[in-house]
């Protein structure tokens, strides 16, 4: 298929990685994103599928799209032009603004970021009632960043510079939070993404992937990197939910943990 959903990746057997028992799962994406018990890919041709038992199932329209997010706000999407859609009783409704990143993991919040860098939210009550071209509003987050993702009270960006930051003391209502906080200068990371749980997930620009250990109320940037090996492989993306990581490596093909 053109987006290789019959691939079977016979390469990755099933290995335990750092206390989680890691296997190939058959397609192949260019993203992926797990939130609130549901995991949705974005393939190449830019099609959406959702994981429905072992299957992939796709979300029919609306052209090329380049990433999905899944959250409690629901399932939204940006395309190639970076216009925003939700996924709406079973279509996709377009919205207001443009963004080439969008992340729904946050407290009942969305937000990501546009082609410039610049960081736009969507609160709550916004969020929940988009469904037509006249929303949702947004709020502007001061700063640039080049990956957003939001998780309970706080979202993390990376910076163009690879380095990662972390915006604190966001609230359903008031999405945009209060002040930055350097998380990490090193590794150079790619992107990242915070887990409704909590945890924090990053993958570098050599494509290695690290967890972000001891994130508290006191110190929402955490402590340090732990880099979660991979016997050498490289991934491009990663996702977390319940426990169960997602990751792409650079060739599309899945593979999840548990």
């Amino acid at each position: 298929t053109m987006c290789g959903l019959l691939h079977l990746l016979m390469l990755f057997h099933v290995a335990v990685v750092s206390g989680l028992i890691c296997e190939p799962t058959p397609g192949r994406m260019r993203q992926v994103d797990a939130g609130s018990g549901q995991v949705l890919g974005v393939c190449r041709a830019g099609r959406v599928f959702q994981r429905v038992g072992d299957q992939w199932q796709r979300l029919p329209g609306p052209g090329r799209l380049r990433h999905v997010t899944v959250g409690a706000t629901g399932i939204w999407a940006v395309g190639l032009g970076q216009r925003i859609y939700r996924w709406v009783h079973g279509h996709w409704a377009i919205l207001a603004g443009e963004l080439t990143q969008i992340d729904a993991g946050g407290d009942d919040i969305v937000a990501g970021v546009d082609r410039s860098g610049d960081i736009y939210c969507s609160s709550r009550d916004a969020a929940m009632g988009a469904s037509a071209y006249n929303g949702p509003s947004y709020t502007r987050v001061p700063g640039k960043m080049r990956y957003y993702s939001c998780g309970p009270g706080q979202c993390w960006g990376v910076a163009a510079s690879g380095k990662v930051y972390v915006r604190d003391k966001v609230t359903s209502r008031s999405c945009a939070g209060s002040r930055w906080i350097l998380a990490s200068a090193s590794p150079l990371m790619a992107m990242v993404e915070a887990a409704t749980d909590g945890s924090v997930y990053a993958v570098s620009r050599a494509g290695q992937v690290y967890r972000r250990l001891q994130i508290s109320v006191r110190r929402p940037q955490g402590i340090n990197w732990k880099m979660v090996h991979f016997f050498g492989r490289k991934f491009r993306h990663v996702s977390a939910d319940l426990g169960v990581l997602w990751l792409i490596e650079m060739n599309g093909n899945i593979v999840h943990c548990h």
